[in-house]
């Protein structure tokens, strides 16, 4: 007797079930010393039909603390003392910090009064340099941690409280029924319960290459490994680190995410400038060690005196901050920070990124093949119309369960009801939720309108086998016991469970044989539902088969366990229903395919749906055009490679879409030279979301499989969110580009500055060490931190994509890198050379003169740099460098910060910053000297440089430029179409020509008729047994109607009037 209320008692240990798993190898065996699978759910206390009881607590908190909770052991996290320690062992700061500390020896032993006071500050400079760059990377590393946490968190479907329900994996129990279907990843050890064709993939586990049938013979399941194909419902018998994956888990230490390709191009960019700095910076102490000691030694006579080793180390000191400056750390953080950043934020635009990468990539984008189920349409669907038993129904009114006899009622629902591995579950707030196929979920909701209640149905049959539904036969069937025999209920897509049927039951339950006029109705029922209406549809039938199976040589009843013996049977079937499913199209789809076009990206839809159906629902996102071409995916594999390069060009609708089919699109895409976008949800699906430069999986519908084998997953299935990857993947792409031009200005400057400098005056340069180390940490960190979290506007869909091979450094960002620097560098020698001469500066009256016009100078390049980072917001020709400024309140409280810093260090930083107080003129004209930046900027934008070279498409839509490259068609098309655009562009010519003799209106008459002759001749010569995925569409695929003629020809003809002889090929 299993016992539900007690919360413990278990008759089975922790240990015991461990040491179970381990046993699996004796498969059977091990789990008959427990009584079976159904033995071992009663020592665990659990009804295998009702499963836990959610409201019994108590039990809950039994199994925690004798089974353990499905908690998983993870790294533990780096302390922030780890990211201090790696910042302050960095290899120059360790230089700089050494040359600091002997100089404040040298200085305090022989040096002037306060001399040393350079040293500390150099030293409090490395110090915070090493507290920023540390906060920054643990910031970053512990919001990766958080999206880590939120990705190893999944959903699994249970059996409850006698109904199922999704949870958390961190809430399994053992001793819960977890359901098992293809493409679900494992999270627990369990026995299989109950199994149909079901097998697993366990080579992540045990190495095995091959699927492991699962039942009987070998009832183990073992957590880590994924669900291959079949379905079932197993016993949770290990959770957390006491099953496998827990196990092996707690060994394992997670590496590192490897590094972005924009990451390595900007390492390899740091390591040449940083090469540069240190060939300058070498140059600059043998310099400066050369001119002193010719001074001091060959022409002045002296004599080599300790304290002439405070010169070397001051030439060591500032040698060192030249290769601080020109090093720039700061482009790997900028990265870090944008991809961070940007991550969040995608977060809450429904993207969960899974990999860095893919941020970046997705800028690039220039194909994007989606899914229409879910992404493109609302995954919502409800049958709206149906044939059932020989009668129309249109359900827009709703459904009446009247207007069908009892029989027919009966066996539809039955087949409804059992042929499902679906669930609704019904919601306090009164609203269902379909748990597994939307589409399954429409038939039960179906059903239940019709007055059935599918799970008393369901669980009243006898299931002896359940075949799932597959890409490849595009259907799904249930084997249950009727009677003394068995009855086949199957289920799938409409044209092909039609040709399987012989029969179907009429109005009085009795079978009736398909006639050719039957079929030829049942085909013009099934598109109108898909060409008029845009429906999904899908055909039931059934079949009643003798007890021993032994007609038509299949094999013994007691053999039905091999799923080989099933093929045969979805043969000579009775047709019950074609219903017809409504999905409506997302709201936003439109905008967002609009949206993508105005990018230059070419979005595509794969489908499983019929031709007519796919083409209806691209036509009303905007996907399909009258330019582009849809082919059902039979057709579309057949095609050979050359035939593959004209199709995919204008390829928009691929239909009965198989997972094959969409590897093969993905692959020669990115041979052409895409960078390619593409959505899955199923487990079929891996193969292209590995293959494609981005993998985007469901969310909602998405198995398991395919999330692990995605790059991000669409949290909300929606094709919009798609877009706003576009748009973050293209602003990450675009602050990386603004930080660099605005550092790279800084380091040409500051390393010109300080090697003439130092050339000129070694004792006295205008720029300190400690003063380039505050423009260090400016132009780093807080740069960084400024111009790598800009927010995306619609803006950045206003141009084509980057594509593939981009150069990172644009001639635009060459002329502001090099005009801003000559600017900054003319600013700083003559306030140099000149500004002890302009009176109303008054310099020459301070007590320092020359200290003095060393703090302009200072003052006036840290402004320059703080005005030209405006500047760098814009990489273009935009005028106004303060758009949306008030959206990012980082860049603004950086700015502020700089500023305040930046007075505090002028004003009061004394002997420590090298510097001297300044009096308001002083103030206004260094904050003139930077401000001039902005108007300058302007002024740099009306120099003419090339243009970034865009990427080139292969879609030839929309460009007049391109040939159409689909010269050849499957089945001999292009003889037919050859012949059409001859006789058009003859008239065409002919209509131009009358045109300006006779005017505009004779114009328009005779384009008008030479449209209409033209449409009657090609469908005179186009034969009507063309291929439906490769023939030319009389009604709406190729040609306009009338009205649209009229419109659009004079319009073509007008704006084609400059080069009448050449004719775009979007006139066809």
């Amino acid at each position: 007797m299993i016992n539900l209320e007690d919360g413990g008692g278990f008759s089975v240990t922790s240990h015991q079930l461990v040491e179970l798993v381990e046993k699996r190898k004796d498969g059977a065996a091990a789990l008959k010393e427990y009584g079976g699978a159904l033995g071992l759910a009663e020592k665990l206390n659990v009804d295998p039909n009702k499963g836990l009881n959610p409201d019994n607590h108590h039990d809950m908190k039994a199994r925690i603390e004798a089974f353990g909770a499905s908690k998983f052991k993870d790294k533990p996290p780096k302390s922030y003392w780890v990211f201090l320690w790696n910042a302050a062992t960095d290899k120059i700061l360790i230089l700089l910090s050494i040359a600091a500390v002997v100089s404040i020896v040298l200085e305090a032993v022989w040096g002037e009064q306060l001399a040393w006071i350079e040293g500390v500050a150099i030293l409090i400079a490395v110090v915070v340099i090493s507290l920023v760059t540390s906060l920054n990377d643990w910031s970053k590393d512990r919001q990766f941690r958080k999206l880590s946490a939120k990705e190893q968190d999944k959903q699994v479907k249970i059996h409850r409280g006698g109904s199922p329900v999704k949870i958390s994996i961190y809430d399994l129990l053992v001793g819960d029924i977890v359901y098992l279907e293809a493409g679900d990843a494992i999270f627990a050890d369990g026995v299989v319960i109950k199994a149909h064709s079901l097998a697993c993939d366990e080579s992540q586990m045990t190495g095995e290459p091959h699927p492991i049938r699962k039942g009987d013979k070998d009832p183990f399941i073992v957590s880590g490994c994924k669900v291959g194909e079949g379905s079932g419902k197993m016993l949770v018998i290990a959770v957390g680190s006491n099953c496998q994956w827990g196990k092996l888990k707690a060994l394992l230490v997670k590496d590192e995410e490897p590094e972005t390709p924009l990451q390595e191009k900007l390492d390899k960019l740091a390591d040449l400038i940083g090469l540069m700095g240190l060939t300058v910076a070498v140059s600059i102490f043998l310099i400066l060690l050369s001119k002193w000691a010719i001074e001091d030694y060959a022409v002045s006579k002296e004599k080599w005196d300790w304290h002439d080793l405070e010169k070397v180390i001051k030439y060591v000191v500032i040698s060192i901050t030249v290769v601080v400056v020109a090093v720039p750390e700061g482009l790997p953080l900028a990265v870090a920070l944008s991809l961070a950043y940007s991550m969040h934020k995608m977060m809450k635009d429904q993207n969960f990124v899974r990999h860095l990468a893919a941020c970046e990539t997705m800028g690039g984008a220039t194909q994007i093949c989606s899914d229409k189920t879910g992404t493109l349409t609302q995954n919502r669907m409800t049958v709206v119309r149906s044939w059932i038993a020989g009668k129309d129904f249109d359900y827009q009114d709703g459904v009446d369960a009247s207007t069908l006899g009892d029989k027919v009622r009966t066996v539809l629902c039955d087949s409804i009801s059992v042929n499902t591995t679906a669930d609704i579950e019904k919601k306090s707030s009164g609203l269902p939720e379909f748990i597994g196929n939307q589409t399954e979920c429409a038939l039960l909701a179906f059903a239940e309108k019709l007055g059935a209640n599918y799970r008393e149905l369901r669980s009243g049959a006898n299931v002896v086998h359940l075949f799932p539904f597959s890409s490849s036969k595009k259907r799904m069937s249930t084997l249950i016991t009727s009677g003394d025999g068995y009855r086949l209920y199957c289920k799938g897509a409409s044209e092909v469970v039609l040709g399987m049927c012989k029969t179907f039951i009429n109005q009085k339950g009795e079978s009736e044989p398909l006639v050719p006029e039957n079929i030829t109705y049942l085909n013009s029922i099934i598109e109108d539902y898909a060409r008029k209406e845009g429906l999904r549809t899908l055909t039931l039938a059934y079949r009643e088969l003798p007890s021993s199976l032994s007609k038509e040589g299949l094999e013994p009843a007691e053999d039905l366990e091999d799923p080989g013996n099933f093929a045969p049977l979805d043969e000579d079937l009775t047709l019950i229903a074609l219903v017809g499913i409504e999905d409506p199209l997302r709201p936003e789809v439109v905008n967002s395919v609009i949206q993508c076009k105005r990018a230059g990206i070419q979005v595509r839809m794969l489908t499983g749906d019929n031709i007519l159906t796919a083409k209806t629902i691209a036509k009303r996102a905007g996907i399909y055009t009258e330019e582009g071409l849809a082919m059902e995916g039979p057709k579309f594999r057949t095609l050979s490679d050359e035939q593959l390069n004209k199709c995919v060009p204008i390829l928009q609708v691929v239909a009965r879409c198989s997972p094959e089919d969409k590897f093969v699109l993905v692959k020669k895409l990115k041979s052409l030279g895409e960078v390619v976008a593409v959505t899955g949800d199923g487990t079929n699906d891996a193969p292209q979301l590995l293959e494609a430069d981005v993998g985007f999986a469901m969310g909602i519908c998405g198995t398991e499989v395919a999330k692990s084998a995605s790059d991000i997953i669409l949290l909300d299935d929606n094709f919009a969110s798609i877009v706003k990857a576009v748009m973050w993947g293209r602003n990450v792409f675009d602050c990386i580009r603004k930080f660099v031009q605005f550092q790279l200005t800084v380091n040409v400057v500051a390393v010109v500055t300080v090697f003439v400098g130092g050339i000129l005056d070694g004792e006295d340069p205008p720029l300190k060490a400690i003063q380039l180390l505050w423009v260090n940490l400016i132009m780093d960190t807080m740069a960084a931190l400024a111009l790598a979290t800009e927010v995306p506007t619609e803006g950045l869909l206003d141009r084509p994509p980057h594509g593939r091979n981009a150069n990172l450094i644009t001639f635009k960002m060459w002329r502001f890198i090099l005009g801003h620097a000559m600017y900054q560098l003319i600013a700083v020698f003559l306030i140099l050379e000149l500004s002890q001469k302009i009176a109303w500066l008054e310099v020459s009256k301070s007590k320092d003169p020359k200290k003095t016009v060393n703090t302009l100078v200072f003052n006036s390049f840290v402004l320059c740099q703080l005005f030209n980072e405006f500047n760098a917001r814009k990489l273009g020709n935009e005028i106004n460098v303060f758009q949306n400024l008030h959206k990012n309140w980082i860049f603004n409280g950086v700015i502020i910060f700089s500023v305040v810093v930046q007075i505090l260090i002028v004003q009061f930083g004394g002997a420590a910053m090298q510097t001297v107080a300044l009096n308001w003129p002083q103030w206004g004209f260094c904050v003139l000297v930077g401000f001039v930046e902005l108007p300058y900027g302007l002024i740099l934008k009306l120099i003419p440089v090339p243009a970034e070279k865009p990427h080139k498409s292969i879609t030839p839509i929309g460009d007049e430029t391109q040939p159409l490259l689909l010269e050849e068609k499957p089945e001999g098309v292009d003889e037919y179409r050859k012949s059409f655009r001859k006789s058009i562009r003859r008239s065409m010519r002919k209509s131009l020509r009358k045109s300006r003799s006779s005017g505009i209106s004779d114009y328009q008459r005779s384009s008008r008729r030479m449209s209409s002759r033209s449409s009657r001749r090609l469908s005179t010569v186009v034969p009507q047994d063309f291929d439906e995925s490769v023939q030319v569409d009389e009604d709406d695929d190729r040609m306009m109607d009338k009205k649209d003629r009229r419109k659009s020809i004079p319009n073509l003809l007008r704006r084609r009037k400059s080069n009448p002889d050449r004719i775009s090929e979007d006139t066809y």
